[in-house]
């Protein structure tokens, strides 16, 4: 088992012998027959078939809330989805757009990006996540809100539609690693990564997903520098090449075992962790999560964390703190508005630690994660929950 031994880096340090992330992308085999049609063809970029084709079939597997017409457009990344997303909703220059305090870096980069200002949200203790009514006393300054799907775990895209709907406010869903998860609804936009780490991988690119035929028609211009659209629009280079298509359609393949031995190892290391380490041990509510490819636990404190982080890093097990800093305490993020007590998110950020978790740990490294976890935390009056969700 290569991921359980240890490994020499070019700068004299050891790799974790138990990493904490693993990508894993199609063998060269199950590509062969993409790349032999893309020589075929001899279309290489700027909407190929490949890439219509992997559109179509990514498409296939989100659930839908109603029996409307989605249109989805493949891109070069998540985040050039969400920019064309927020810039496709042609809102004046300084538009002030909600999304929750715990994220990563990129929803935030991408309304800036866009000219306007993020503008911070507390979420859920329960899911982590921002709520409809969280945002509604603020939705007179609100120009539009960006929800994250946090770790994959969908959104309530219907109660937020409900609420874009009695508000006028427009709701792009951020759902990094929810393709396969998160559900649609007819006046959400939803934005999807195929980066190497998530789900269905293409190593790198997007999927922007709405039910508004004219919005779908606009992007996609504006993913190819705007040729094409009815109207003035700036656009940029967000198009998805057909090799990036070729690794996803490869791994598409592979997308019912792939998920169900993602759920199948996410169970299993929940049960280790609540068999070894008991309350001291919390997870984020599961509202229905497809593929996980994130673990994150939640510690009773902050003290917890830190011992808890340190002594993987002696066993050679790889950790990550999600999101920190978390967005309104980046310095290249100063524009960052904060509306209201961020205090669950403080929280929830304060405690979290990201475990080792990807498709090829085998039950005998979680065992050994979550015996380190509940060894480190055996003495329950060592670490006082604090603040607890």
């Amino acid at each position: 088992m290569p991921h359980l031994i240890y490994g020499l880096v070019s700068m004299g340090q050891l790799l974790p012998k138990i990493p904490l992330m693993r990508p894993q992308l199609p063998a060269m085999d199950s590509l062969t027959p993409y790349l032999k049609r893309i020589d075929a063809s001899r279309h290489y970029t700027n909407f190929g078939p490949l890439q219509a084709e992997l559109a179509e079939k990514l498409l296939a597997i989100c659930p839908r809330a109603d029996s409307s017409s989605y249109h989805s457009i493949c891109v070069s990344s998540c985040t050039l989805g969400l920019e064309l997303a927020i810039a496709a909703l042609d809102l004046p220059k300084g538009s002030k757009i909600g999304l929750p305090a715990f994220t990563f870096i990129a929803t935030a980069s991408a309304i800036l990006r866009c000219g306007h200002i993020p503008v911070v949200f507390d979420v859920d203790p329960s899911d982590w996540m921002l709520k409809p009514e969280t945002v509604e006393p603020f939705a007179s300054e609100l120009s539009a809100v960006i929800p994250v799907a946090v770790f994959g775990m969908p959104q309530d895209a219907q109660g937020w539609s409900r609420w874009s709907d009695q508000s006028g406010i427009p709701v792009i869903i951020d759902a990094a690693g929810g393709i396969g998860a998160q559900g649609l609804v007819e006046n959400t936009t939803v934005v999807f990564s195929l980066h190497a780490t998530k789900p269905i991988p293409a190593g790198e690119g997007g999927l922007v997903v709405t039910g508004n035929a004219q919005v779908a028609a606009k992007i996609k211009a504006m993913s190819d520098f705007g040729i094409g659209s009815i109207g003035p629009c700036l656009g940029t280079n967000a198009k998805l090449s057909e090799y990036h298509a070729a690794v996803g359609l490869a791994s598409l393949e592979t997308w019912t075992t792939q998920s169900q031995t993602r759920q199948a190892l996410y169970r299993f290391y929940r049960e280790s962790l609540v068999q070894k380490c008991g309350a001291q041990a919390s997870f984020q509510i599961d509202r229905g999560h497809v593929a996980p490819c994130i673990f994150p636990v939640l510690l009773p404190s902050s003290e917890a964390r830190d011992e808890v982080e340190a002594a993987c890093r002696e066993q050679g097990i790889g950790t990550r703190r999600w999101y920190l800093p978390m967005i309104q305490h980046l310095p290249m993020l100063s524009e960052v508005q904060v509306a209201g007590s961020v205090d669950n998110a403080d929280s929830i950020a304060s405690r979290l630690l990201g475990l080792p978790f990807y498709i090829d740990l085998d039950t005998h490294a979680i065992e050994q994660v979550s015996s380190l976890l509940g060894h480190t935390l055996k003495l329950e009056k060592k670490f006082p929950r604090k603040n607890t969700s």
